[in-house]
């Protein structure tokens, strides 16, 4: 164990050895501790937790009163109140509420006008390119009954329809088994946020051995509106023709500059340059930009490097060639040889994610040329600290796709199969994979391939700029007859990626979207295509539960140091560091648990949660029975999630404080942390 490690553990350890002394020594004050706590309110607690509170939902109508039974202020439908009573009248139960958790209380709001969410669980549709539209059902039963019937296609597809059909004459849903039915455009979650929260939730197995979850959503209406007001709001917008118009591809190189790789960037030069001709003869003029960000790798293993990653255009100076190409020219090979094979990629694509401005751009795609394999986030030389699964997830939340093109040198052989894993896993899209091998490094290919892509991309944004196109036509009109079986893949994906992009733009032009059903019945997968997901789970975490969880997985990977050298001393650090970060250390310290899930080091905002944990599910059998390469590795997950959640944490742009509820402000804002990126 390296000396960083060795003061780190000391660091950590005496954190712990601190925390645990301050527990103590506040439940040793008891007195002075219990009259504190009586002196502000706080929440209900939900049953059967120790520090979850119960929060509710305002059903459209709900009215804030000074007192049950008295008259009071309307509320925006959706707000979130926290509960701090219940009182039963003759007229029923009240509900006296607060924004906040901080004790105060804003008045009383009827049970009935209200909506228990017992977890801040939402779903957001995912981008319907490649699927049927999802359709809300009123009852769980009848939505069960398709999926398990043999003509659940033809049944789904005519209740759709039917939805689609009286949507657009205007005439009423009663007699509909469905409320409603998803935008037809993408709504992007994370440029338009909504809420869609879980109110029940359930594995169903089906007989042709796919599994589903059956999910009881809610969705706001603002005010008590009618029946033929709500279904003028579900009808989709018609985005306006000048939308259309002002669709943009914006397409950010991020190369590779280390000494190897001089043929390759003059080969990317000359082909960006034949590029800006086609794009001028097509009319396309202002409807592509370029942005250009290098990469090395870490300057102090290697001063000479001169930098880790550094944008030379961004999209402003690449939108025509006589700005762009001078920058380009600026990118040269260094001269000095780096500490291994691998370089910082991931540098460069989170340079890309984070420092070029992608606002205003329908089209979004990340083009990587190398030819090294990327540092993972558990290389100590890596500036980012994150695996391609959180740098991909930054992406998908960003709109951009990024596009490999991975130079398969002689020299690199040896790296040829960990850095297509890696590279491929981080060009990953519900489209297709990315990812391309020039064979051989062959740089003449290299720069046909840049050029034939480049062209699909402008061939895209000419299409989608003079008015709807289909998914068939964008795959047509790819490039896809080069004999080439892996560039015609990648081509295809482009299309398919690009006729997303394509919905998820005209979705953020439309004035309205999601439908304003209010509680209604769906199914996670696609009834034609099971294996196509059409609802994603997030979770809404506060910063403080978000600084919470980083600390329990900073917690884990210390006690998994320590167990490397003492196997059998892992779960005594773990069981230390619960009762230093636990609201009741002694507790802790008393109770026996079998996995991390009974621990009490992880929040209880994670119990319950409809996925399968592979952090909480560790055992101390199980941690015993993994080799040091098989705990390292554990490890480096979870350290890659800390990473990710510190990326969470500054994303200013997608806190969100939700409802509205006077007195709520940025303290109460949540971030929508995707299921798939929990522990």
């Amino acid at each position: 164990m390296n000396l960083q490690t060795c003061s780190r553990l000391g660091q950590f350890r005496d954190f712990v050895l601190v925390m645990v002394w301050l527990s103590l020594s506040l439940v040793g004050l008891g007195l002075t501790v219990d009259v504190a706590a009586q002196s502000a309110r706080v929440p209900l607690l939900m049953e059967g937790k120790r520090t979850l509170y119960q929060r509710v939902l305002t059903r459209p109508g709900a009215v804030l009163a000074t007192s049950p039974g008295e008259k009071g202020k309307l509320l925006p439908g959706f707000s979130v109140y926290y509960v701090y009573g219940r009182r039963n009248q003759d007229d029923g139960e009240w509900l006296e509420v607060g924004a906040t958790e901080r004790g105060i209380v804003d008045g009383w709001i009827r049970a009935s006008r209200a909506i228990d969410w017992k977890q801040t669980m939402v779903v957001a549709f995912t981008n319907p390119a490649g699927r049927g539209r999802l359709a809300l059902y009123k009852s769980r039963d009848y939505i069960l009954d398709i999926l398990e019937s043999e003509t659940a296609v033809q049944q789904n597809a005519a209740v759709v329809r039917t939805l689609e059909e009286a949507l657009s004459s205007g005439t009423t849903l009663d007699d509909s088994p469905a409320v409603s039915i998803e935008p037809k455009n993408y709504v992007d979650f994370t440029q338009q946020f909504y809420v869609l929260p879980i109110l029940e939730a359930e594995e169903v197995f089906l007989s042709d051995g796919f599994s589903a979850r059956l999910l009881k959503i809610a969705s706001v209406s603002v005010g008590e509106s009618s029946s033929a007001e709500r279904q003028a709001a579900d009808e989709v917008a018609q985005p306006d023709p000048r939308t259309r118009r002002k669709f943009k591809t914006g397409i950010a190189f991020v190369v590779d500059s280390t000494a190897s790789m001089g043929p390759y960037i003059d080969q990317m030069r000359a082909a960006i340059e034949r590029i800006y001709t086609t794009i001028d003869e097509a009319g396309q003029q202002q409807k592509v930009a370029f942005g250009l960000v290098a990469f090395r790798d870490n300057v102090e293993a290697a001063p000479g490097l001169e930098y880790v990653s550094k944008v030379f255009a961004d999209f402003s100076s690449g939108a025509v060639a006589e700005e762009f190409l001078p920058r380009a020219q600026a990118v040269e090979p260094t001269d000095v040889s780096s500490q291994s094979f691998n370089e910082d990629t991931y540098a460069g694509v989170l340079s890309a994610l984070n420092d070029l401005d992608w606002e205003g751009f329908g089209g979004r795609f990340i083009i990587v040329i190398t030819d090294a394999g990327p540092r993972d986030g558990s290389d100590p030389l890596s500036a980012t600290g994150l695996n391609a699964s959180g740098l991909r997830q930054l992406a998908l939340d960003k709109g951009i796709a990024v596009l490999t093109l991975h130079l398969l040198t002689p020299e690199g052989k040896r790296n040829h199969t960990i850095a297509a894993e890696r590279l491929s896993a981080l060009s990953s899209h519900p489209g297709g994979v990315l990812y391309y091998g020039v064979e051989a490094g062959d740089a003449e290919r290299l720069g046909t391939i840049i050029e034939s892509v480049a062209t699909t991309l402008t061939q895209q944004v000419k299409l989608i700029s003079e008015g709807e196109v289909t998914e068939q036509a964008l795959v047509e009109s790819a490039n896809r007859s080069s004999g080439d079986a892996q560039l015609d893949a990648l081509q295809g994906g482009i299309a398919r990626i690009g006729y997303a992009m394509q919905l998820a733009y005209l979705g953020r032009g439309e004035a309205s979207g999601i439908p304003t059903v209010f509680e209604a019945w769906v199914a996670d997968r696609d009834v034609a295509n099971p294996d196509q997901v059409a609802l994603e789970v997030r979770v809404l975490l506060t910063k403080n539960q978000l600084s919470d969880l980083q600390e329990a997985l900073k917690a884990i990977v210390y006690a998994g140091e320590v167990g490397q050298i003492s196997p059998e001393s892992f779960f005594d650090e773990i069981r230390s560091a619960a009762a230093a970060l636990a609201r009741d250390p002694t507790k802790v310290r008393k109770a026996e648990f079998q996995n991390l899930a009974q621990s009490g080091l992880m929040s209880e905002y994670l119990e319950g949660l409809p996925y399968r944990s592979k952090v909480m599910n560790v055992s101390r059998d199980l941690w015993l029975s993994w080799s040091i390469g098989e705990q390292q590795s554990f490890l480096d997950e979870v350290e890659a999630k800390i990473r990710l959640y510190q990326q969470f944490h500054d994303d200013v742009d997608r806190w969100t404080v939700l409802g509205g509820a006077p007195g709520a402000g940025g303290g109460d804002a949540v971030y929508p942390v995707p299921l798939s990126a929990l522990p």
